[in-house]
């Protein structure tokens, strides 16, 4: 008897957790953010941007698709792990495409959300319907990623005139 009330409270308390998260049909959620980087040529930006994409799209799931040293822009398709389900067992990801466009002092970052996925034990599956809190958590990754090539290029550390 105790089993039964047990199993039946776990149940409940899942079915009560899902039922209270809002969910939504998953349509891709674009971000646009323009970064200034006083005195530095586009050029430089440019470089320091690809050295970036170098060092963190080291996956076979996130690759550079296309480079331009002449436009100053980038193309990335990358994938960014985003959290769990409440129990640990399921591990939420996103993919996005990412475009920086270069300019003498500043870059442009236009990230796409374009899906979700979900990996538990055995498998990866896409996701068509997540929660608001789960999108708006996607969102403030794709900002945390865009920090981080701000950082990167503005950092002394990674100066491409360095005279090693």
């Amino acid at each position: 008897m105790k089993t039964s009330i047990l199993k039946t409270a776990l149940i409940v308390g899942a079915l009560s957790v899902v039922a209270g998260c809002q969910s939504t049909q998953y349509k891709p959620v674009e971000v646009t953010d323009v970064v200034n980087i006083p005195n530095q040529s586009q050029e430089e930006i440019y470089n320091k941007t690809r050295q970036w994409f170098s060092q963190y799209f080291v996956s076979g799931e996130s690759v550079v698709d296309y480079e331009d040293p002449k436009t100053g822009t980038i193309i990335g398709n990358g994938i960014a792990e985003n959290g769990t389900d409440f129990m640990g067992v399921i591990r939420y990801s996103f993919k996005y495409n990412v475009r920086i466009d270069t300019k003498d002092g500043k870059f442009r970052a236009i990230t796409k959300i374009v899906e979700h996925t979900n990996t538990d034990h055995k498998s990866s599956y896409t996701v068509s319907y997540v929660t608001d809190e789960r999108s708006a958590a996607a969102e403030q990754k794709v900002k945390e990623i865009v920090s981080d090539i701000e950082s990167y290029v503005t950092s002394e550390r990674h100066n491409t005139k360095s005279s090693w």
